[in-house]
Order: C-alpha cells, then sequence, then structure tokens
C-alpha cells in the first residue's frame, strides 16, 4: 500500500529531528563528558479555531486544527562548546481542510565550539521555520499558526575563526559559510561566503591606538538572480583606524579604506571610505557609540544607545549601510522585545533558575514568539541600501512589565532588478519603507500566573507610483500559567487584519488557542 505523502514527509522531518538532537548531543559533550549538558524532551500539544483558514478576503472559511509537537531543547554553557538548540516536529491537522495537513521540523540553534584553547573557535547556526516574509502580501512574519510550506526557509551556518594576540595588540582571521533554502521561488538556494581579517591595538600608545579591518563577501544564488541581473555578486571592505583616547571613558575614532562591490547591473565600482566617530561610557549601565563614513552610496553611518537602569532599560539605533537578506539571515541580533518582556516576566514569577526557564519559554509560547522571523522581514534576492531607526524601552513594575519598540526600514534596491522573481519584494519597486511598532504589557497575577498583552502596527509602501501599500495590525490577548513542575498551558485570542493594495493582500482573521505542554 503506498504511502501518502504526508506520511513520507512526517517520517523525513523525525528523522531529522532525531540526527539534529544526536549530532547537539556530541558536539555538546565534546572531550570534556563532566560537563553539564541540559537534555529536555517535551511535548507541546495545541487547539485552535480561526474564522479565515485562508487568510483571504474573498474565500472567508473558519476551521478547527489540532497541533501535536514533540521536541527536545539542548543547552550547554561550560566547557568548550556552550550553545543552545530548540527543535520541534510539528504535526498539524485540520478538520475541515485536511489538504493543509503537514508535518515539519521547527528549529533554531546557536553555539560556539573552542576547538583549540584561546586559539581557534567554531561558531555554528541553524534556523528552519514557515513565516510569511513578504513585505506587502500575505499573513504577519511573526503568524505562528501560518504552516504553508511555500514559506519554510531553512539556514545553516558555520564559521570557524582563529584569535590571536600579540602584545598588546589582538587579531582573529575568520571565515563564514551560510546556507539558504526557501520553499518559495522568491529565495530559493543562496549561499553566502565570507572572508574577514582584523587587528589593532585601541591604546597600544596610551593616547593613540590602531585598527585594521578586511573583509571580502561572495553570494551565489543559484538558479536565482540577483537586482544586478547575475547569479552572484561579491563585495570587499578594508579599513584602518586610528584611536585617539581622550580619557578611559571617551574615545575618538579616525577611519580610512576603500571598498568595491559589482552590485549595480553586475558593473564594478569602488570607491574611498574616510569618515570618523567616537566610543562613550559616561556610566557603568550606558554605551554610546557613532560612526558616519562617505561610502559609495553617499553618507552612511552607525549610531547606539543603550542605557539601563534599576527598573528600566533604553534603547535607540540608526545605520545606514549595504545589506541584502542573505546577509542578515544567521547573524546575531539583539534581544527583540518579546524576548526581552518574557525574561523580566519570567525574573519576577521565580528566583530559581529552572522555574525561570520554563516560565520564560512558555511566555515566549503565549507571545507568538518566533526567533527566525525576528530576523528577516524582507524576501528578496536583491542587494539595498538599508536606512534603519529602531528605539525601544521597557519598564518593570512588581506586578508588571511594559515594553515598547518602534521601528522604521528605508531599502533601496541597487541595480536595476535583473530577473527578479515575480514574488520578489523589489520586483516591482526600487524601494521598500517598513514602519512598525509594537506595545507589550505583562500583568503577574500570582504565582506563576500571568496575563499578556500586546499589539503590533506595520505599514509597508513601495517606491512613488508603484501603488504598492499594505497596513498590518496583529494583536495578542493571552494567559499563561505554571501548572505544575513540568507542566504549562496557556490561552490566547488573537487578531490580524491586513489592508493593502495588491491582490490577495486584504484580509481579516479572529483565532483562539489553546495550548498545554509539558516537560521531562
Amino acid at each position: 500500500m503506498r504511502k501518502s505523502p504526508e506520511v513520507v514527509k512526517g517520517k523525513l522531518a523525525l528523522q531529522v529531528l532525531k540526527r539534529v538532537a544526536v549530532l547537539s548531543m556530541v558536539g555538546g559533550a565534546g572531550s570534556a563528558l563532566a560537563q553539564t549538558v541540559t537534555v529536555t524532551p517535551s511535548v507541546e500539544t495545541r487547539l485552535s479555531w480561526t474564522d479565515n483558514v485562508g487568510a483571504s478576503a474573498q474565500d472567508k472559511r473558519q476551521d478547527w486544527f489540532a497541533e501535536i509537537a514533540p521536541g527536545i531543547a539542548i543547552s550547554r554553557e561550560s566547557g568548550r562548546f556552550s550553545g543552545r538548540l530548540n527543535a520541534e516536529l510539528r504535526n498539524v491537522a485540520y478538520a475541515s481542510e485536511s489538504d493543509r495537513n503537514t508535518s515539519f521540523v521547527a528549529l533554531q540553534g546557536r553555539g560556539q565550539l573552542e576547538a583549540v584553547e584561546n586559539l581557534l573557535f567554531v561558531d555554528m547556526d541553524a534556523a528552519i521555520s514557515r513565516n510569511n516574509l513578504s513585505a506587502f502580501t500575505g499573513r504577519s512574519s511573526v503568524d505562528t499558526l501560518n504552516t504553508d510550506e511555500n514559506d519554510e526557509t531553512r539556514t545553516w551556518s558555520l564559521a570557524p575563526r582563529m584569535q590571536f594576540r600579540y602584545g598588546d595588540a589582538e587579531g582573529s582571521l575568520g571565515y563564514l559559510s551560510r546556507w539558504v533554502d526557501s520553499g518559495g521561488s522568491a529565495l530559493g538556494q543562496q549561499r553566502l561566503s565570507q572572508w574577514t581579517a582584523q587587528a589593532g591595538s585601541p591604546s597600544a600608545f596610551r593616547v593613540l591606538g590602531w585598527g585594521l579591518n578586511y573583509s571580502r563577501s561572495d553570494s551565489d544564488y543559484g538558479s536565482s538572480t540577483t537586482s544586478g541581473g547575475s547569479n552572484s555578486v561579491n563585495k570587499e571592505v578594508g579599513r584602518a583606524t586610528l584611536y585617539i583616547n581622550v580619557t578611559p571613558q571617551f574615545r575618538l575614532r579616525a577611519i580610512g579604506g576603500r571598498e568595491s562591490n559589482d552590485y549595480a547591473n553586475g558593473r564594478k565600482e569602488s570607491g574611498t571610505i574616510y569618515g570618523g566617530g567616537f566610543d562613550w561610557n559616561p556610566t557603568e549601565r550606558t554605551i554610546i557609540e557613532a560612526t558616519t563614513e562617505e561610502r559609495i552610496f553617499g553618507r552612511g553611518y552607525d549610531f547606539r544607545f543603550n542605557h539601563r537602569m534599576a527598573r528600566s532599560s533604553w534603547n535607540l539605533q540608526f545605520s545606514k549601510d549595504f545589506s541584502s537578506g542573505l546577509e542578515s539571515f544567521g547573524q546575531s541580533r539583539q534581544l527583540t522585545q518579546q524576548e526581552r518582556l518574557c525574561a523580566q516576566i519570567a525574573a519576577l514569577v521565580s528566583s530559581d533558575p529552572a522555574q525561570q526557564e520554563q516560565f520564560y519559554q512558555s511566555c515566549l509560547v503565549a507571545l507568538g514568539f518566533d526567533p527566525f522571523a525576528a530576523r528577516q522581514t524582507l524576501r528578496s534576492n536583491a542587494q539595498f541600501i538599508d536606512k534603519s531607526m529602531q528605539a525601544g524601552f521597557s519598564l518593570t513594575g512588581v506586578r508588571n512589565v511594559l515594553s515598547f519598540t518602534l521601528m522604521r526600514s528605508d531599502r533601496t534596491r541597487v541595480g536595476s532588478g535583473g530577473s527578479l522573481a515575480t514574488d520578489d519584494d523589489f520586483a516591482n519597486t526600487d524601494r521598500v519603507l517598513t514602519t512598525a511598532g509594537t506595545v507589550a504589557l505583562s500583568h503577574r497575577l500570582s504565582g506563576y500566573s500571568s496575563l499578556n498583552f500586546s499589539v503590533t502596527r506595520e505599514r509597508s509602501e513601495g517606491a512613488s507610483g508603484t501603488n504598492l501599500d499594505t497596513r498590518r495590525l496583529f494583536m495578542l490577548v493571552g494567559l499563561t500559567t505554571q501548572l505544575g513542575p513540568n507542566t504549562y498551558g496557556g490561552l490566547n485570542y488573537r487578531y490580524q487584519r491586513s489592508d493593502g493594495s495588491s491582490a490577495g493582500s486584504d484580509f481579516t482573521e479572529n483565532s483562539i488557542t489553546a495550548n498545554l505542554g509539558m516537560r521531562f
């Protein structure tokens, strides 16, 4: 008897999950088995109802669907290997829309191996998730109810680096290899190869210091094409920095260098880099960094401000630089608003680290957090200039945590567009402007229970005259509670609305999800 495609997918996914767990446990154990490795199997169950299963304004249908997701969490924070892996085998079954039934692996992990003590390190990163990454059509990127296989994106990164020290100078030589594979036609199969080298001593001569930095990036898009019309592009950047240590807390930087790339229709461009900046730490809890440079594309800049107080934290960041979807996948990032919020809630609920970790994970589930979606909000093979701004703060009380985040990104395509796929966000415009704001509030009821609320408004626009304009609203109200030492549950109501000018971008949806999970 022939097995159905979904059964075959489910078995393949289970094999992948087992292999990932075994490899991670072996890697985590390393050469010192006495070091602590925490392995936590789990089972997550969800029962959901939605009044718009297809996220469509023309064919709005309701349905019930259930999910059983066995998973495993592996962490190690000591010894030569440290890292964390979370993996689930999500099995989703619909009551009426059985053709939507699916099984797939959801995975997120990051680790570091010290292969040779104080010399050779290897950074690793992996993620598998199903999220709509388009700025203009479909569900919100943070909608974890989305299980469309066309939205599945898989990334792997391997980055060995050698660190060395000579006198007061420190340096490193590194290589990064990143693979991206997508179920949709816009991204396809991609690979990034990047060499980096740096050396310097910011206080080599007390008042004066020096630094050198070089990087070369080669991006391969397989059978897909970039905004320049080719299948591969490369970039080289070299900089020299002179440090002037005015005080122990304040340091000036003078920067000079050169860069080149072939982003513009395969044509090689090169130019000189010159600029400056400063680093200022007025207090132990405040960091201010600023850099401005004259680049090929004009004025580039990077400004960062972070300040924390006893019951609040504040951050602000502005930047303008070359970027691409391939480069942003897998990059290290600051904690998102949901992660900061859940960490603060867990600290209020319990002082026990194990209980804090359990409540932290259940809080992320309740808020609909997906670590992969937090990295990327643009579906494109184009290279672009990204002007971005992010600001946020969080306030912590005895029973309440309030968090606010504002983000604005203005991305301009480099090149004419080449032969980008029709569902590429840059296929019909050379500019994508996205503005989003999120407000979240958590109130601790008692014991191990909390009431959570978050609302996100987002608007994405194309260049003038393109008629691309999509506005989204995503709201969640939920209750999460610790039912026992290893059991947690929650009940969430979610509402989302999308109003857009392009076909298929208009819809509204109400959904209710009850979840019950257990860790062993």
